[in-house]
Order: structure tokens, then sequence, then C-alpha cells
């Protein structure tokens, strides 16, 4: 019968206590140990699903092709059932269990185990051993039980400190959480801020990955923030921009160097000089670009349109994407030298729906944004508001989308105090039918509806001086009035 404390001792004594993954690694490492196990690992439960935060082998490497090799069909059933699930699966002469639904796992002899926090399951551990061992023993099943609910706490801990000592490099001077911009209290999130102030003090190119709306942007200008550097920030998007315009808007052109050149410009390397130059949607570039891009990231030097002379520039790249510029890479859409020279240091950008306990704080970040900016008064959410808001899934706009949401809200909601939930759904009747899908004159209609309310509302809250309204939309004077000449907003 192994020992739960001599083997808890033992976790503790080895690890770093304020570092999960250490914690997790010396778990897995000494209850493999004590019951003779071959495999082991960790899972978390999300609202995605089950995400593997560690797998080891006793050998004491990591689990190779942990897709394969662990029995997610069981490992998924554990969050809901709130049960162990210990079994010995027998193997067949070539290798496969018997038994459909584990033809392609080849699992020996498992013990899967739920964690709990707060009275939810927030995690899974699980082992494996050979079938030659005997089956996991109720005793043994207990004390794992409990060692891997010992793990939860300490990481628990862990991330709490993690966050603590964030807070406290802040309160040092160290960094500075305002100049980050971002709100959240997500472990995966305080990680990705604590990534950023380590990224800021070097010079290094960065590639941001992450879905639209999640606010790869903020993570640039978070970075920008905390650098050094007293360049200027520049911000361009890859897909907005002309492909065969691309190299003079990055390099810059000579005069007479195509039809249109009638003066030297330069080009956004040169204006962000001694900055940052931030290329959202890398991957839509075309391979010509690419190539020049390749050639200014590996001698820091860029070739003006019409030039054969070469000009040093000391301009930060740092790049984004939603895309998967892997398989655009083996898809020949994207070149892999490229590639390899973005993907050096990557920052993830976690989406929405994998940090629910972000979207009330993100919304009452965007009620006070909005109350200042459209001059209104709103103190919250009703609860039922807060529950909707918490359901959606955020698969196409992730932060930008709740951000949205909000603003709409806010802009047809009558009651002067509390948002229901009345204006927070995409099907709602008051709204027209489909309102959150652009696909039609109606949806066209619904934007100018609103575009108008927003407008008028502003106008409202500066006492009906417009030069205050605009200035408060943070719209320029033109697009200002011919907005108002669109939408017959009288003078």
């Amino acid at each position: 019968m192994i020992d739960r404390y001599r083997v808890f001792h033992l976790i503790v004594t080895q690890c770093d206590l304020s570092a999960s993954d250490s914690i997790l690694r010396s778990a897995l490492h000494e209850l493999m140990q004590a019951l003779q196990a071959d495999r082991g690992a960790y899972l978390a439960v999300g609202a995605g699903g089950l995400r593997c935060l560690q797998a080891r082998t006793s050998a004491g490497a990591d689990l190779q092709n942990v897709q394969e090799s662990l029995p997610w069909e069981i490992l998924q059933k554990i969050p809901s059932s709130r049960q162990h699930y210990s079994a010995k699966m027998p193997i067949t002469p070539k290798g496969r269990n018997i038994g459909s639904s584990f033809s392609r796992f080849e699992i020996k002899n498992m013990l899967c185990v739920p964690t709990l926090s707060q009275g939810q399951v927030v995690g899974v551990g699980y082992l494996e051993r050979s079938p030659q061992a005997p089956n996991f023993a109720p005793s043994e099943i207990k004390v794992v039980s409990e060692i891997f609910q010992d793990v939860e706490l300490m990481l628990g801990n862990s991330w709490k400190y993690q966050r603590q000592s964030f807070e406290m490099d802040q309160m040092k001077g160290e960094i500075a959480m305002s100049k980050i911009n971002m709100v959240s209290a997500d472990a995966g999130m305080l990680r990705l801020f604590h990534q950023i102030t380590k990224v800021a003090k070097v010079p290094s190119t960065v590639l941001i990955h992450g879905e639209s709306g999640t606010g790869k942007e903020l993570v640039a200008r978070a970075i920008y923030n905390l650098s050094e550097g007293k360049g200027p920030y520049i911000a361009m998007n890859c897909g907005a921009i002309e492909q065969s315009l691309m190299k003079s808007e990055l390099f810059g052109h000579l005069k007479g160097s195509f039809t249109g050149a009638h003066k030297d410009r330069e080009g956004l390397f040169k204006k962000a000089e001694g900055g940052i130059l931030f290329m959202d949607e890398v991957g839509e570039m075309a391979m010509d670009i690419q190539v020049a891009l390749l050639r200014t990231l590996e001698l820091g030097e860029i070739m003006p349109v019409g030039s054969d002379r070469p000009e040093v520039v000391r301009t930060r790249v740092i790049a984004a994407t939603h895309r998967d510029l892997g398989g655009l890479v083996q898809e020949r859409q994207f070149r892999n030298d490229l590639f390899q020279r973005l993907r050096g240091i990557t920052l993830e950008v976690p989406p929405l729906r994998d940090r629910p306990s972000d979207i009330p704080l993100l919304a009452e970040h965007f009620v006070k944004l909005f109350n200042t900016k459209l001059g209104l008064n709103y103190k919250g959410f009703r609860e039922e508001s807060l529950a909707l808001l918490k359901q959606r899934e955020y698969r196409d706009g992730n932060v930008r989308e709740l951000k949205h949401i909000i603003e709409r809200a806010m802009v047809f909601e009558d009651d002067p105090d509390l948002i229901g939930p009345e204006f927070l759904s995409d099907n709602d009747p008051k709204l027209g039918a489909s309102s959150g899908v652009a696909e039609s004159l109606e949806f066209e209609e619904q934007l100018n509806r609103y575009a108008r309310q927003v407008i008028e509302v502003a106008i409202t809250a500066c006492g009906g001086n417009k030069t205050k309204a605009m200035k408060r939309l943070g719209l320029a004077r033109t697009t200002f009035y011919s907005m108002l000449n669109k939408y017959g907003i009288q003078d």
C-alpha cells in the first residue's frame, strides 16, 4: 500500500511550488514511481472540454503524440460522471485492444480520477500501467484520488502566487498593468501578461496568434507601451492593402519609380524607425512581399521601390495572424523560411470561450467605457443578463463580439440603470431577425439605425454640441458630418 504522506512529501520537496509545470512534473513522477505506472497525465476542464496540462512517461520524458496516446473517450466522461474510472483492458495479438471504442488507444491498465474545486470538477488525473501489473486496488485508487486533489490545490495556490507576484511586480514598478490595458483574471491571460513584460524588454520579432477579436493588437500595443524604445507605434493590416502597392507601403519609393510616384515617399518601416511596426494578418501577404520582408528581418535593411541602395532601419516588427501559418506553409501559400523567422517568439491569445471567468470583468469594463463615450450612466447588468452573456459561445468575434453586443444593448435599453437580457440576443424581435448575421439588406438597415442612434445619444449627452459629440465618438470632422447627412440628423 502506498503512503500518501510520503508521496506528497516527495512531490513538495522536489518541485517549485510557485510553478505549475514543476508541480505537475514532480507529482506525475512520484505517482508513477509509487504505483509502478508507465504513463501519467493531468488534464484541466474548461468550457471547450479537456486540455492536457502535462503528460509524462516513467522514464521522465514528455509523452509524445498525446492525442493518440490518451483514452480521450473515457477521459471526457469523467467531469460529468464525477466518478473515478479504473479498468484493465486485454490486448489482442496484433497489439489492439478488444472493443471498438478503444481500438486506436491501446490502453493497458488505467485509472482516471476527477479533481474538484468549490464543488466543480476542474481536472482529471490519469495513470496507466502494463497489463502484467495488478489492477489498481481500491486502496490505491483512494490514495491516488487524494494526491491528485492535493495537486489541484497546489496548482490553484501556484496560480494565485503567480498573480500575486505579478501584482507585486506592478507595485514595485517593475511592470505597469495600466500600460498593458487589458482586463483579465484568467490564469492563461495572466501568463500572457507576464510574457508581454518579458518580450517588451528585448527587440526580438514577435508573432501573436489568436482568433479574430481576441485582442491581438492590444497585445502589440502593450509590448510597445512597456518597451524602452522611443520611436512611434504604427499599425497596418496586410489584408487591407492592395498587394501591388505593398512594397511601396512598407519600404517607400523614389520619385518616378512608377506611374503616380510624383515624389519620394517614406515607407512604414522608415516611419516606425526606433519603434514598432505592427503587421496584422501577416498571412495575407503575397509571396514576393514575403521575400522582401524576410530580407528586412534578416538584414535590418530596406530597399525602397526604384532604388538600388539599401537603407538600414531599426524597426521592430510584431506580426499577428488568426490563420495557421504552418498549414499555409504546407499549402505553399506562406514561405517556410519566413514562418520560421517569425515564430521564434510566439504569443498565443486564448479565445474568450476558454476564459469564461473574464466575461463579467470585461462586461463591467465595457459598461464603464460606453458610459463615458456615450454619456450614459448604467450601473451594470441584471443577473439574467450576465447569465446570457456567459452562455454565449463567442466563436465569431470573441472580445470584440462581446464589446459590440454590450454597446448595442446600452443604446437600445430603456431601463436607465441596469441592462436587461432583451437586447443581448442576436435574435431579439425588437432588433429584427438575425441581427447578428450580415447577409442581407435588412442587416444594413439595422446597422444604419444603430449608428444613427449612437450619434444621437452622443449629441444629447453633449447638450446638443456636435463638436463635443464628434470628439467624444472619436470621429474625424468629415466623417462625422458625412454621417449626419447620411442619417438625416439635422443641424
